[in-house]
């Protein structure tokens, strides 16, 4: 809720359409602070460089006849609310990364500051085994009390998210729109789901629509409200990996799920493997490794100290349904001794069982 003057200034700044966070960085650096620029007249406004005259025009006017606060009185009915970076309540995860944002405009709640929070991202496309560690992950993430932070996108993030909330959970949307609007529409669902039970936020306006320069933009804020990130299924060229690097820019640990060498649904997670990131070789080991999971759980190696390159590629494909010895050689396009090696290592690190003879499925447990 707006309760004072420099949350009022900081809503005239933070609702204004199509003014980014470099604009709003122009306007500080020259007034000093919001409440600065809010008391200035029409033509100092005007005077500021660096902005669109329609950006200064629209400042002016809405400044001058207290628009902005109409508008957020019909967007408080609508269960919105608007918090500044000046705000003692303002997430402290975000207070000190690169471009924190000005202000934040949220649908539900923010996240809990006091609770472990991690960020599950990947592709839109993904196969029938990113998707099943994805919701794996989500569900058992809420089960040890950890949030799940992600953008509410085909694919990974939503189910994720999905699975977090089925499992009691809560889980937080970063949108690259408003966050009245709901992107996809077909997660209508999901949507009104995550406003009940964790958060829709966002740094652009009520009224935002979701451009596609928006959820680059959006991805800095996602690493910046988790502890940890981790990518499942990206591209060599993907937003995923975008998000990973902005977490690596914050001082955020990355793990990434391996994938099969040449998949190109996986080329930017093997890279970030290869990069050093952490491999996310079982949620068990993760949720151990981070402190979350069962003390006899397997630890997760990392890249340059556990697994070799043929176990990696191996594991990559055992599923949740069994898989047999000469499925596992068709697909790693690896020598069936080659396989059958990496499979006995893999099953002395408890990280798949054989279910029947040469038949393979991942330990869950």
């Amino acid at each position: 809720m707006v309760s004072d003057g420099k949350e009022e200034a900081w809503l005239w700044l933070c609702s204004q359409q199509g003014l980014y966070y470099g604009g709003i960085q122009k306007i500080i650096s020259r007034f000093g602070d919001a409440q600065a620029a809010y008391s200035a007249g029409d033509e100092a406004i005007r005077e500021c460089p660096g902005l669109s005259l329609k950006i200064k025009n629209e400042l002016a006017g809405r400044r001058r006849g207290k628009a902005f606060l109409r508008e957020y009185h019909k967007w408080k009915k609508e269960g919105i609310h608007f918090i500044s970076a000046a705000h003692e309540k303002f997430p402290e995860r975000l207070r000190n990364i690169p471009e924190s944002p000005f202000g934040l405009f949220v649908k539900g709640e923010l996240p809990c500051p006091f609770r472990p929070a991690v960020a599950v991202v990947g592709g839109r496309k993904c196969t029938s085994y990113g998707k099943n560690i994805s919701q794996d992950l989500g569900r058992k993430l809420a089960e040890h009390g950890v949030e799940v932070i992600s953008g509410m996108a085909y694919g990974i993030d939503g189910f994720a998210q999905q699975a977090a909330l089925d499992a009691g959970g809560a889980s937080f949307a970063v949108l690259g729109s408003g966050v009245d609007i709901c992107y996809p529409i077909s997660h209508r669902g999901l949507y009104g789901a995550l406003a009940d039970r964790g958060g829709l936020i966002s740094e652009f306006p009520p009224g935002s629509p979701p451009a596609a320069y928006h959820f680059p933009m959006r991805n800095r804020i996602i690493s910046g409200l988790a502890d940890v990130v981790v990518v499942i299924e990206a591209r060599m060229k993907s937003g995923s990996l975008i998000t990973a690097d902005f977490a690596l820019e914050q001082g955020r640990d990355v793990y990434a799920l391996p994938g099969r060498s040449g998949d190109e649904l996986s080329a930017g997670s093997n890279r970030l493997i290869a990069q050093g990131a952490g491999v996310l070789l079982s949620v068990p080991a993760f949720l151990e490794e981070l402190g979350y999971g069962s003390a006899d759980a397997p630890k997760i190696k990392k890249c340059n100290i556990g697994l070799e390159t043929n176990e990696i590629l191996v594991y990559s494909c055992v599923d949740l349904q069994p898989k047999s010895l000469q499925e596992l050689v068709t697909e790693t396009k690896a020598s069936a001794a080659a396989v059958a090696e990496a499979l006995i290592r893999l099953e002395l690190k408890g990280l798949i069982k054989e279910v029947w003879k040469n038949y393979y499925i991942l330990r869950d447990e």
